[in-house]
């Protein structure tokens, strides 16, 4: 019987005889029972202890693995924040100040800043003593919760570096300032080498500018003569041929002019900064001025030149006549120049009405067809560029710099439109360009500003002249007394002031370049003489086309700039302006 059966029946049933009937089958039978739970009970016992004993070797092991595997951790990022190329700081703030608790990076050990010499200590601890103002100034601006950097040097000087201030919050509150830094010491010093590049290329188109103007000025003074004296021949008694040969004359001087002027402003155009100045333009008239321009070229070669206009061309339309003509004097001068018999036609059509056009503007379409030698294929991609030919051999035969189809490219672009060409070698090539022009009204033939009812507009004016140049001295007199006046004149700013101050004078045409005292200081010192006086209007009379020259002009007290060679339109708009002293 099962020992633990045997006491509870003795303890709870001590009557019982467990060896009579019925008790000693039933007994017998509880106590297998009793044997078998305490058998499973053991087993389940041990089973208990073995799965205990794995669990405890199980967890003992992931705890072993744990601490390894973030000790390995730890040392990853420990070395990760050592080997980075910039440098981690972190700050927190304590009663003491602004207390660094790590210091981490190659850019610390560069800078000679070890973990024992930055963390637990403060910025006045470590950093130049040039720099704390800025660096504490920044640190309080980071726990204020202000995401902000500063440029730090290091004590020699020798490293840049930048560093970027990020606030760490729990909740409302910082707790600590993580500092990443990085070297900019390359980038500063490229920095440096740019900004004196910068001021090397400042130099360099300031020079440029100055020969510009010095070149223009030269160029200017005898073509101003030129144009000059042949407007005034202009409204003199002349033949139909000595008309006709002034009128080539005119229109050349004009074409130089135009040439001079993108030559001089030929970065202007580079840069897209073209300035187009629209006006009503009778296409007819302006094609048969160019005719005209080059027809004894054409006949000295024995060269047939013809004009075609289509049906469809409109009577006058609205664009920059002087940038049109450039176009079409460059493209005809080359097929003159280029070919040596035969025939050259100049062609214009209308493309698109502006009733077919979205911005309401006629697209024409020029055509300058040759019998010359014609362009090889391979030339093709280098013909538009910049002193650039389609052989190099040309300009040795031919002449020219290879700059006036880089000129009409950018200004048939200017003006809405595009170029390009067909070419045979030894038959001859056919360039055409297109622009887009407004609709313009045809315009009445102005009335001559010689005429006695245009001179009646003028007022009654006493003029100072000054100009250095004594060609440009007697045409200004002749024009001048072609308009009704009879004017003064000094030779140079010194002399003008000390004219001005002796006499009254209702306007002044200052030349700008001339030697003792220049047109601008003059100006300065007549502005300031007279300040509290009544002024004489002073127009500008110079050879440079820069807008930043006209603008000085303005700023130092001019009214007005006329630029050489000048036009007598303008000179008589300007005054017909100007208000007499003595009426004011």
């Amino acid at each position: 019987m099962n020992p633990l059966l045997s006491r509870q029946l003795r303890k709870h049933f001590p009557h019982v005889d467990p060896d009579s009937e019925p008790w000693r089958s039933f007994l017998s039978t509880v106590s297998g029972t009793y044997d078998e739970f305490h058998s499973e009970q053991r087993f389940l016992s041990h089973t208990l202890e073995v799965t205990s004993n794995e669990l405890t070797d199980a967890n003992e092991k992931l705890r072993h693995d744990s601490e390894h595997q973030l000790e390995s951790l730890s040392r990853y990022y420990q070395q990760t924040l050592e080997l980075q190329q910039g440098m981690i700081l972190c700050f927190r703030k304590t009663a003491a100040g602004f207390e660094h608790t790590l210091c981490r990076g190659q850019l610390a050990r560069r800078l000679g800043w070890s973990p024992e010499s930055v963390e637990g200590k403060f910025p006045r601890d470590f950093y130049p003593a040039s720099q704390l103002a800025f660096v504490e100034a920044s640190y309080s601006r980071a726990w204020n919760g202000i995401a902000c950097s500063f440029e730090a040097r290091s004590t020699d000087g020798q490293i840049v570096f930048l560093c970027l201030l990020r606030p760490l919050r729990e909740g409302a509150e910082v707790r600590e300032v993580i500092v990443s830094a990085v070297e900019i010491t390359a980038l500063k010093q490229l920095e440096l080498d740019l900004r004196r590049a910068k001021e090397t290329a400042e130099t360099a188109d300031r020079a440029k500018s100055e020969f510009l103007a010095v070149m223009s000025h030269e160029i200017r003074t005898p073509l101003n003569a030129i144009l000059g004296f042949g407007q005034l021949l202009r409204d003199s008694p002349l033949t139909e041929e000595q008309r006709s040969w002034l009128g080539i004359v005119a229109a050349s001087g004009e074409s130089l002019r135009a040439l001079i002027d993108d030559i001089l402003d030929f970065s202007k155009i580079e840069a897209g900064m073209l300035d187009l100045r629209e006006n009503p333009v009778s296409v007819e008239q302006l094609l048969k001025s160019v005719v005209t321009m080059f027809r004894p070229q054409a006949e000295e070669k024995h060269l047939q030149l013809h004009l075609t206009l289509a049906s469809n061309l409109p009577e006058a339309v609205t664009t920059d006549e002087s940038r049109l003509r450039q176009i079409l004097v460059n493209l005809v001068n080359n097929a003159v120049k280029f070919t040596e018999e035969g025939s050259i036609w100049l062609e214009a059509s209308t493309v698109e009405r502006p009733e077919t056009q979205d911005d309401g503007r006629w697209v024409l379409r020029f055509t300058v067809r040759d019998s010359g030698i014609g362009i090889k294929e391979e030339h093709r991609e280098r013909l538009f560029r910049p002193f650039s030919q389609a052989d190099s051999s040309t300009t040795r035969v031919y002449g020219g710099t290879g700059l006036g189809l880089a000129i009409c490219k950018r200004l048939s672009n200017a003006m809405g439109g595009d170029i390009d060409f067909t070419s045979e070698v030894g038959k001859g090539s056919s360039f055409f360009f297109t622009i887009r022009a407004g609709d313009g009204a045809p315009q009445a033939a102005p009335l001559s500003i010689f005429a006695p009812a245009s001179l009646a507009r003028l007022p009654k004016l006493r003029v100072l002249v000054v100009e250095d140049h004594p060609t440009n001295r007697f045409l200004m007199r002749q024009i001048f007394r072609r308009f009704g006046y009879e004017a003064d004149f000094a030779e140079n700013g010194r002399e003008a002031v000390a004219t001005v101050l002796s006499s009254d004078y209702d306007l002044i045409v200052m030349d700008l370049q001339m030697p003792e005292m220049d047109g601008i200081e003059a100006t300065g010192e007549i502005r300031s003489l007279l300040r509290g006086r009544r002024q004489p209007r002073i127009i500008a009379l110079t050879a440079s086309t820069l807008a930043e020259q006209h603008q000085h002009c303005r700023d130092v007290g001019m009214d007005a700039v006329l630029t050489k060679p000048v036009k007598l339109e303008a000179l008589f708009a300007e005054l017909a302006r100007t208000q007499p002293l003595n009426a004011v």
